[in-house]
C-alpha cells in the first residue's frame, strides 16, 4: 500500500500503520469484509463499553441541532471571518470532534439517524417527504422518557413536524408554524425564527422541577433563504449565510445563559451539532441534498458536560450515528442502548484512545426524483471514495476541497473502497426485499411547504427508469428544474395561478413527469377554474403516487365542481380504499351526498368526520347547517357552538350560529353572534345586515339603523339594507 498504510486483519485501511482493534460494537459482530468492513442492518450490535463508573454522570441533556451549518464556518474549526464566540467557548470548555460526518444531506433523514444511531437505509427514511418513522425503531427521546426524563422538543421547520415521527418520546413537542394563506413571504413562513424557538425552549428548561430533563432545540436559521436579523444583516452584508451562522451562535449563547440562570448548566450534557452543511456554490451546488461532498457532509460536533475535560479533541472521524449511543452512555444508561450502527464515544471523551471507523453517506435525490444515478460515499480517515458512474477518490488531508480526483492514481485503493460500498448495497437491497418500500402518505400542506424549500417527493419507483446519468453532468439541469418547481409553488401559494401553471408546463416540456409536478399543476388549474384539465393532472399524479390521499380529495372536489358527482364519489371511494379513516375523504363523501340531495347520507358522513376529527370546526358547521335545513334547530345550534369554540376566529362560523339562533327565536343570542362575526370581519356587509335584522326584531331601532347604515357603507348597492333602513324611518 502507498503512503505507509497497512491493511488490517479485518480489511480496514490504517493511516499510520497501527493495527486497529474492532470495538465491541457493530463491527465485532460481523464477519470480516474483503477490503472494508461493512456494518449494516441486522448485522448491527450495541455500542462500545460504558465509561468507567467513577466518571461524573450528567443529570440533564440538551441537544441543539443547527440546521445547514458547515463546520468550516465555525471559529474553532478554523474560520476567522464569522464570529462564533459561544460555539468556540463550548469547544474550549468541553470537547470538539475535528471530523464529524453526517450520512445524508437532508434534514429529516439526517436527524433521524442522529436520534436512532442508524443509517438511513436501516431506519427507512431516505427523503424529507416521507412517511413517519416506523414505531418499531427506537429513538433517544423514548428511551430517556422511559427512564424518568422530562422531555421537550422545539423545532423550527415543518420538515421536522410531528408527522416525521420524531415526536415519539417527547411529552412536549413544539412544532406549530403560523402560515397565512395569503402570506407573500411563503418561503419564510414555513420556518420559525430561532429566537422564537429558543425562547420556548429556555422557558421550558426554566420551569421548576426535580426530574432529569432532555431538551432538543432545532434552529433552522442558516437554511435557505438566508435572512439574518440585525445587526448581523449589516455586519455580514453580501454574506447572508455567514450572518445566519453568527445569529445562531448568539442563540446558543442565550441557551447557555438560560441554563446557568436555571442552575442547570453544571449538571447538563450539552451537545451542539448539525444535520448537514451547505454547498454555497462549491461544486456548483447552491444548497444541499444533491451531492455528497464535504461541503454538505462535514458538520461541527461540540460536547460539554460533567466528566469531559476542557479542550478535549476527538481527532478520528466521528459520525451522526455515534451521538445516540454516546449520550446514553454518558448519562449512565449504556445498558439501555438498542441495536445501533453507531458506537459510544464516551470513553474517548474521558481521555481513552479511539480508532477510526469508516462512515457512509448517500444522496438518492438524483435517482428518486430524476432517474439519474444515486451517489454513495465512504470515508475512511483521510480518504474518501464516491461511487458514481464516474467514481471519485480524494485525499481530504491534502485536498479538503475535493478538487483533485485520484481515481486513476490510486486504483487499488479505489477498488477496495468500491468493493466495500458494493457489499453494503447488496445488504441494503436484501433488507429492502425483506421490508418492502414504505407507504407514501404525507399531508398535503406539508408536501407543499417542503416543495417550496426545494424538496420534492418521490416521482415513483425510479430504479426501473434510471438513466444512470452521472449527477455531475446534470447539475445545471437540476438547478433549472428546482428553480421552476420552487417558483411554481410560490406563485401557486400567492394566487398567481396562470404564472404557476406556466412554470409547471415548462417542467413537463423538460421531461419532468413527477407526481408533484402534476399535483401542483392540478392545484393551479383549480385556481383558474379549469376543472377538467385539473382532473387530468390529479389522475396523472395518482398514477405515480396512488397512496397520496390529498390527491383523491382534490380530484373529488374538481369532479364535484365540474358537475360530475358520480366521478367525485368514485374518487372518494378509491381514496378510502387506500386510507379508510381519512376524515378529509369521508367529508368529501358527505359533500357529494349533500350535492346530490341525499341529506341522510350526508349527515352520516359528517357525523363520522366529527368522530374522526374531534377538533374540526368546519365539519361541525356543515353538519349544523344540514340539521338546520332538516328542522333540527337544537342540534344545529349545539354544533355551531362547538364550531366557534374550536375556531373562534372565523367570522363566518359566528354568522352561521347567529342565523340559527335568531331563526329559532333567540334574538339576543343571535345578536351577540352577529356582533362577534362583525368584530372579526368588519368588511362583510351581510354580517352588519344580519345584526340589523336581529336588533330591529328586538325593537332596538337606533342600533338597528346604525347596523343597516354600516352595511350600506360597506356595500352601497345592498338593496335589502336600504329597504330595511327606510322601513325603520
Amino acid at each position: 500500500m502507498k503512503n505507509g498504510r497497512r491493511q488490517t486483519a479485518d480489511g480496514r485501511l490504517n493511516t499510520d500503520g497501527r493495527r486497529q482493534t474492532a470495538h465491541s460494537g457493530f463491527r465485532s459482530c460481523l464477519p470480516a469484509a474483503a477490503i472494508v468492513a461493512i456494518a449494516f442492518g441486522l448485522g448491527a450490535c450495541t455500542s462500545s463499553p460504558p465509561a468507567p463508573a467513577a466518571v461524573s454522570v450528567p443529570k440533564h441533556v440538551v441537544i441543539v441541532t443547527i440546521d445547514t451549518l458547515r463546520a468550516d464556518r465555525v471559529g474553532v474549526y478554523g474560520n476567522a471571518t464569522v464570529a462564533t464566540p459561544n460555539l468556540d467557548r463550548l469547544a474550549r470548555e468541553g470537547a470538539m470532534a475535528e471530523h464529524a460526518a453526517v450520512h445524508v444531506p437532508l434534514t429529516r433523514p439526517s436527524h433521524i439517524s442522529l436520534f436512532t444511531g442508524l443509517y438511513p437505509a436501516e431506519h427507512g427514511i431516505r427523503d424529507n417527504v416521507s412517511p413517519p418513522l416506523a414505531g418499531k425503531v427506537p429513538v433517544l427521546a423514548e428511551i430517556l422518557q422511559q427512564n424518568g426524563f422530562r422531555t421537550g422538543a422545539f423545532v423550527s421547520s415543518i420538515v421536522l413536524s410531528k408527522q416525521s415521527g420524531l415526536d415519539r418520546g417527547f411529552a412536549h413537542y413544539s412544532d406549530r408554524f403560523d402560515v397565512g394563506e395569503d402570506d407573500a413571504r411563503f418561503l419564510n413562513t414555513i420556518q420559525k425564527r430561532g429566537d422564537a424557538t429558543m425562547g420556548e425552549a429556555t422557558t421550558w428548561l426554566g420551569e421548576a422541577g426535580s426530574a432529569r430533563r432532555f431538551a432538543w432545540v432545532h434552529l433552522y436559521d442558516p437554511h435557505d433563504p438566508y435572512e439574518p436579523p440585525e445587526p448581523y444583516a449589516s455586519r455580514y452584508a453580501g454574506r447572508p449565510y455567514d450572518g445566519e451562522v453568527a445569529w445562531s451562535d448568539e442563540l446558543v449563547g442565550r441557551l447557555d445563559a438560560a441554563l446557568a440562570a436555571a442552575k442547570l448548566r453544571d449538571d447538563t450534557l450539552l451537545v451542539v451539532t448539525s444535520d448537514h452543511g451547505e454547498g454555497l456554490d462549491e461544486h456548483q451546488e447552491a444548497v444541499h441534498g444533491f451531492f455528497v461532498y464535504e461541503t454538505t457532509l462535514a458538520v461541527p460536533l461540540l460536547i460539554r458536560g460533567p466528566g469531559i475535560a476542557p479542550g478535549t479533541r476527538l481527532t478520528p472521524v466521528v459520525r451522526s450515528v455515534d451521538v445516540m449511543p454516546t449520550v446514553l452512555d454518558l448519562l449512565g444508561l449504556a445498558p439501555q442502548t438498542p441495536t445501533v450502527s453507531g458506537r459510544s464515544l464516551a470513553a474517548a471523551l474521558h481521555g481513552a484512545p479511539i480508532d477510526d471507523e469508516p462512515t457512509f453517506a448517500e444522496s438518492l435525490v438524483p435517482l428518486v426524483h430524476y432517474g439519474w444515478s444515486d451517489l454513495r460515499a465512504l470515508r475512511d480517515g483521510r480518504w474518501k471514495y464516491i461511487l458514481a458512474p464516474r467514481p471519485e477518490l480524494y485525499d481530504l488531508q491534502e485536498d479538503p476541497g475535493e478538487r483533485q480526483n485520484l481515481i486513476e492514481r490510486e486504483p487499488q485503493r479505489a477498488r477496495a473502497y468500491r468493493s466495500g460500498i458494493e457489499q453494503r448495497l447488496r445488504q441494503e437491497q436484501a433488507l429492502l426485499r425483506e421490508t418492502g418500500p414504505a407507504a407514501a402518505s404525507v399531508p398535503a400542506d406539508l408536501l407543499e411547504k417542503l416543495g417550496a424549500l426545494g424538496y420534492v417527493s418521490s416521482a415513483g419507483p425510479a430504479a426501473a427508469r434510471a438513466s444512470g446519468a452521472d449527477p455531475k453532468d446534470k447539475i445545471e439541469e437540476y438547478q433549472i428544474v428546482n428553480t421552476l418547481m420552487r417558483e411554481g409553488l410560490v406563485n401557486l401559494r400567492e394566487g398567481r395561478f396562470a404564472v404557476s401553471y406556466k412554470g409547471f408546463q415548462q417542467l413537463f416540456a423538460r421531461g419532468i413527469d413527477s407526481f408533484e409536478a402534476h399535483y401542483y399543476a392540478a392545484r393551479a388549474l383549480v385556481g383558474l377554474k379549469r376543472m377538467r384539465e385539473a382532473a387530468t393532472h390529479y389522475e396523472a399524479a395518482l398514477e405515480k403516487l396512488p397512496a397520496y390521499t390529498a390527491a383523491y380529495v382534490g380530484l373529488a372536489e374538481v369532479y364535484l365542481a365540474d358537475g360530475r358527482p358520480n366521478l367525485a364519489l368514485d374518487a372518494v371511494r378509491r381514496g378510502l380504499k387506500v386510507s379508510p379513516d381519512d376524515p378529509r375523504l369521508v367529508e368529501r363523501e358527505g359533500d357529494v351526498a349533500r350535492h346530490t340531495g341525499d341529506p341522510v347520507a350526508a349527515v352520516r358522513a359528517y357525523e363520522r368526520v366529527a368522530q374522526l376529527a374531534p377538533k374540526d370546526a368546519l365539519v361541525r358547521v356543515k353538519l349544523g347547517e344540514l340539521f338546520r335545513d332538516l328542522g333540527r334547530s337544537a342540534d344545529a345550534a349545539r354544533l355551531l357552538r362547538e364550531a366557534v369554540q374550536l375556531d373562534p376566529d372565523t367570522a363566518s362560523y359566528w354568522n352561521s350560529l347567529g342565523m340559527i339562533l335568531a331563526g329559532n327565536g333567540d334574538l339576543a343570542a343571535g345578536e351577540q353572534a352577529f356582533r362577534e362575526a362583525g368584530t372579526r370581519d368588519g368588511t362583510n356587509a351581510q354580517y352588519a345586515y344580519n345584526l340589523g335584522l336581529a336588533l330591529a326584531r328586538q325593537n332596538k331601532r337606533v342600533e338597528a339603523e346604525a347596523a343597516f347604515r354600516r352595511a350600506l357603507e360597506i356595500n352601497p348597492r345592498f338593496a335589502a339594507a336600504r329597504q330595511q333602513l327606510g322601513a325603520l324611518r
